[in-house]
């Protein structure tokens, strides 16, 4: 079945994320742990704010999900003839290519003391947002974990172009 995906309900989806996870989680940063860690935390908020509807029924938080399209998931993703591995996605896995509503939001973090990267994760995000790379994700955020707040954050945001 094919459904309209709803921006706004996407980004209310990281929005409530980044704020429980500013309540509950924030120790991760105040101590300072690893990308990997904290993004595994929100990964766990994400998923608890995903909608209980229809159209979210199959919907999958997945960290470091690097697998290609249905009938080849043993591809693992490219972009610019380089493996990749985005930091977090929100799919419906063996996403089948013009089927819509599959690839939902892709997520990069990075430490705001770790810069280092930070650019070609934001040119990731506007690559997997975008419609000649395939992969199509609605939402693309560079969410960054504020080491002098110790909160979470978006930096900035990539709608599907």
């Amino acid at each position: 079945m094919y459904y309209e995906i709803n921006l706004d309900e996407l980004k209310v989806i990281v929005c409530k994320a980044i704020k429980q996870f500013n309540n509950k989680d924030k120790f991760l940063i105040e101590k300072d742990l690893s990308e990997r860690c904290i993004c595994s935390a929100f990964a766990r908020c994400i998923e608890s704010c995903i909608p209980d509807k229809e159209e979210y029924r199959d919907v999958v938080v997945d960290v470091e999900y690097n697998r290609g399209f249905e009938g080849d998931e043993s591809r693992v993703k490219r972009l610019r003839n380089k493996k990749i591995v985005v930091d977090l996605i929100v799919h419906k896995r063996g996403y089948i290519e013009g089927e819509g509503f599959y690839n939902l939001i892709c997520i990069e973090m990075k430490k705001s003391t770790n810069r280092e990267g930070c650019s070609a994760d934001k040119q990731r995000l506007s690559d997997m947002t975008n419609y000649m790379y395939g992969y199509n994700y609605s939402l693309g955020c560079m969410i960054v974990a504020d080491m002098s707040e110790n909160v979470l954050r978006v930096e900035e945001e990539y709608l599907l172009q």
